[in-house]
């Protein structure tokens, strides 16, 4: 105890409490690092858990009323590219192959838009056909969340060029490559269709994404020749659907994406009007039309209206292609509540009609989904045929949740039963499950499905196993078979481990039983920072070999100084940020040559956590990846400011991100001072110090910037004012109150180079009664 005051020493405060301290004597700074989750910690993620639930995750981003600052679009940029290139040669008995390829993803402003390009190439030789092949598309368009787009349209987003159109319930499929144009005023963040979402987008060559669904797996795909992948048509449920996907390259490279949906979110307002239109022309020259339209009539009802034009479904014309169309009319009308969803849609095509009914609640904390289709006459599309025995009702039940048993881990479980019934009055029966579990460190999945048609039924099934375990990651899938008779079908085995230095191997075994075929595959990359090597080999029981080598490399332009870099993993795709901070000295906002920079300062991205950026020697750092098409908030991180006096002059800044831009921002910090002093109270008996006197900081309009009470004795401290002409000042409402009189207001010039300015003194007295 020194002077009334307790001292305690930081090496019995950690003996006490679960808290180490670190003290930078440097800059000032004491770091708290609790060795367990503080009650304030747990209260804040619950509060993110709060937000996500509501939809305010990424999706629904929360504004701060940061200023905004769009980056205006060029006709012409240089693109960021994503490259890869790669080589391989096989050999089986009697023939040998060589192959090389080359593709590039390319994102820039093109023509004041947003511009991507895909490109590849390839040559074999060795093969039936030695002549090289080569592929390209192109895309144009903009995003504006806030529907300002095309003028009176009001759009949020438009493109042409080569461009995918999605499905149509009950009607069509998603399209494949073509050339088109699409318009919309729907919200970005909003799912594709009412209770649908498709998920796309580019996948370079080697890499495969991985879909899970509320915490369990869901789909699996690798890259493909047109360099993209699609899970189409995922069904959404009354409650949370959170998707997580999960991109791996073959150098050991892995990148998540989350996005989230609430059912809600599609509830259109009373009186507002959204649209999408697409006019799409396939490269086999099949066209496809689509308009759709939902309208809000109260805050309850949403009415729907599309219409479809498409060529007329293959099976119906015998397999045969011709310049036949269809035109399908579609009218709905939507219910919400707050325990459900209740929708109905009627389908009008050129040969018959097609009614759905849906129901989508919660069950004991179980999402429930009920739809009855019932179709008349020779209904014909993409998905109903009336070739052979025509489908003509349909019902189905979907179950998802989530088991947590007392004492066991929680299990995602979904559930889903089918009946169909023929125009034969045969029916077919379908029924599937899966369930989820991780339990010390192993995720496992299991999928059961059984169908019966016909009076044959089959039941089959595959199980999924992963852990990592002393660095290693291990994973098996197990594909089995139960009837018409039980069997092994497939086997297989993957590991992988990081090694120092960049390096990565892996090793895999697959055996397909029904063959009798083993293969056995393995290899080698490593991140060298700027790009990325790898080197894989395979071998099968049918005497195939084949070793490859790839190399990825991909490239972006630094706006400010004009230089090339080069990374390891794709960036094309998402949008960057270039962020300066510096000391503003003239407080103009603009980094004068004189004015010092600031090296090591963290930035916070959506008020969250902080980016692993710092800023280098010259201020700047790159904030990669971000999503692009939805606004972004970016705050310098005080903590991180290594002069205590320092302050960000602004809270932060919205962007909204673009492929292939690096968007330069300047993050200007100021130097600020503390002012303290001692308040008075003097009386007949003399002065002494007073406490809880509140001491307020004046600007020159009169705002009351800040303010404090006086400590016991009476001192008070007013940290980080920012440069200016003050008056500091006793609150008039408390010594109204208490009947006391401020005997003076002190006027104080805070200049621009920081300091302590101090024996900033304060009386107060007596009234006279």
């Amino acid at each position: 105890m020194i002077d009334d005051d307790i001292y305690v020493s930081s090496e019995l405060l950690s003996r006490w409490l679960p808290i180490d301290f670190e003290v930078a004597m440097s800059s000032q700074q004491l770091r708290v690092n609790p060795r367990e989750k503080l009650p304030l910690q747990e209260r804040l993620e619950r509060e993110r858990a709060g937000k996500r639930l509501r939809g305010a995750g990424p999706e629904r981003l929360e504004d701060p009323g940061y200023p905004r600052d769009i980056a205006p679009y060029q006709w012409l940029d240089r693109p960021f590219i994503d490259q890869t290139f790669g080589v391989d040669a096989r050999s089986a008995p009697g023939s040998r192959q060589v192959n090389a390829a080359y593709t590039a993803y390319l994102t820039a402003d093109v023509l004041g838009m947003e511009g991507a390009a895909y490109i590849s190439s390839s040559n074999s030789n060795g093969s039936s056909s030695d002549r090289p092949s080569s592929d390209w598309r192109m895309t144009l368009g903009r995003n504006d969340p806030d529907a300002g787009l095309l003028g009176p349209l009001r759009a949020r987003s438009f493109s042409l060029g080569n461009i995918l159109v999605p499905s149509v319930a009950n009607v069509m499929t998603s399209s494949g490559t073509g050339r088109g144009v699409s318009v919309s005023n729907r919200p970005l963040d909003q799912p594709t269709s009412f209770d649908r979402q498709s998920l796309r987008g580019d996948l370079p060559p080697g890499w495969d994404v991985t879909l899970y669904y509320n915490e369990a797996l869901m789909g699996f795909q690798a890259s493909r020749a047109d360099g993209l992948y699609a899970f189409d048509d995922l069904p959404l449920s009354f409650g949370r659907n959170e998707f997580l996907l999960v991109f791996n390259g073959p150098l050991g490279q892995m990148r998540n994406e989350r996005k989230n949906f609430l059912l809600d979110q599609s509830i259109v307002k009373p009186g507002e009007f959204l649209y999408s239109l697409a006019e799409h022309r396939a490269d086999t020259g099949e066209r496809r039309s689509v308009a759709r339209f939902d309208m809000g009539l109260t805050p309850a009802i949403a009415a729907s209206v599309g219409l479809v034009r498409m060529p007329r479904p293959l099976a119906s014309q015998g397999g045969l292609q011709d310049s036949q169309t269809r035109s399908y009319a579609q009218l709905g009308l939507r219910g919400y509540s707050e325990w459900a969803i209740v929708s109905s849609e009627l389908t009008f095509g050129q040969g018959g009609m097609l009614a759905d009914l849906g129901l989508k609640t919660r069950v004991a904390g179980f999402s429930v989904d009920l739809q009855h289709i019932q179709i008349q006459g020779d209904f014909d599309s993409d998905v109903f045929s009336t070739s052979g025995n025509p489908i003509k009702m349909r019902d189905k039940l979907r179950v998802l949740g989530t088991l947590a048993p007392p004492g066991l881990p929680r299990m995602p479980v979904a559930l889903e039963v089918q009946r169909e019934l023929l125009k034969s009055g045969e029916t077919h029966d379908m029924a599937s499950g899966r369930l989820s579990v991780m339990y010390a460190g192993t995720s496992a999945t299991n999928a059961l499905s059984w169908q019966r048609a016909g009076g044959a039924a089959s039941i089959y099934g595959s199980l999924q196993l992963s852990r990592r375990m002393a660095g290693i990651g291990l994973s098996g899938q197990m594909g089995y078979s139960l009837k018409p008779e039980a069997r092994l079908d497939s086997l297989a085995f993957t590991a992988d481990r990081n090694l120092n230095s960049g390096y990565r191997v892996n090793a895999g075994l697959l055996h397909a039983f029904a063959g009798r075929t083993t293969l056995v595959s393995g290899g080698v990359s490593k991140n060298f920072g700027r790009f990325a090597l790898a080197v894989s080999g395979s071998y099968s029981s049918q005497r195939d070999l084949a070793v490859g080598l790839q190399l990825f490399v991909a490239l972006g332009r630094k706006p400010r100084t004009g230089e090339w870099f080069a990374d390891a993993v794709p960036m094309a795709g998402m949008g960057a940020v270039s962020a300066r901070a510096f000391v503003d000295g003239n407080l103009n906002g603009i980094r004068d040559p004189h004015e010092e920079l600031v090296p090591n300062a963290g930035f916070i991205i959506n008020s969250g956590g902080r980016h692993p950026a710092r800023s280098a020697e010259d201020g700047t750092a790159f904030i990669g990846r971000l999503p692009p098409g939805r606004y972004t908030d970016i705050a310098l991180d005080p903590a991180t400011l290594e002069d205590p006096l320092w302050k960000p002059h602004t809270e932060g800044v919205r962007v909204l991100p673009r492929p292939g831009l690096v968007q330069m921002l300047e993050f200007p910090v100021v130097s600020t001072s503390e002012l303290d002093g001692t308040v008075y109270l003097v009386g007949d008996k003399g002065r002494r110090g007073i406490g809880d006197a509140m001491v307020e900081l004046v600007n020159s309009q009169g705002a009351v910037l800040m303010s404090t009470p006086s400590s016991s004795d009476g001192f008070y401290l007013l940290r980080q004012v920012l440069p200016g002409r003050y008056t500091l000042r006793i609150s008039p409402e408390q010594t109204s109150k208490l009947a006391l009189a401020s005997t003076r207001e002190l006027t104080v010039d805070v200049m621009p180079e920081g300091d302590f300015i101090s024996g900033q003194d304060l009386e107060m007295k007596t009234t006279s009664p």
